[in-house]
């Protein structure tokens, strides 16, 4: 795991390359790091219609899939907009396995970079008494091979 201070490092660069940065920390914290770069933010659970829900996870994996895709292609990238894309609910890629591909073949380039944000996980005594909640699961998850980049956090 990195410290913040990385990521002032990687800010500075001519062109980024193929950057998938995982924040583990709050969105407070990433947006005070990354100061006045300009930057987007995506909560996953915007891409849904809470009135239509698909109805099985193959579905429901299909339809991340497509409406982030559309969501991507929308978002304007080049020299003079280099844009950063911070993810938000990003259990939502892991509970669907819906990975990363998206991202690299429709946003990430030398003048966007994704962050996907970690939050800090509620208090144990949030979840109802049934529920287990795994924390490390999700680093994990996003930390396989072929996934991102470097981890930061401004614990370092």
């Amino acid at each position: 795991m990195k410290p913040a201070s990385h990521l002032q490092v990687v800010l500075k660069q001519r062109t980024w390359d193929k950057e998938m940065l995982l924040w583990i920390g709050s969105e407070k914290e990433l947006l005070q790091a990354l100061g006045p770069s300009k930057y987007v933010v995506l909560d996953l659970l915007d891409l849904f219609d809470v009135q239509n829900l698909p109805l099985d996870d193959e579905e429901t994996r299909e339809q991340v899939h497509e409406r982030l895709r559309s969501y991507l292609r929308e978002i304007p990238r080049g020299p003079d907009a280099r844009t950063i894309l911070i993810i938000k609910s990003i259990g939502l890629l892991a509970r669907y396995n819906v990975g990363l591909k998206d991202f690299y073949d429709w946003f990430i380039g030398s003048f966007t970079m994704v962050i996907l944000l970690l939050d800090g996980m509620p208090g144990q005594e949030e979840w109802p008494e049934d529920v287990r909640c795994d924390g490390n699961r999700l680093t994990g998850y996003f930390t396989e091979p072929g996934m991102v980049k470097d981890i930061l956090s401004v614990t370092g």
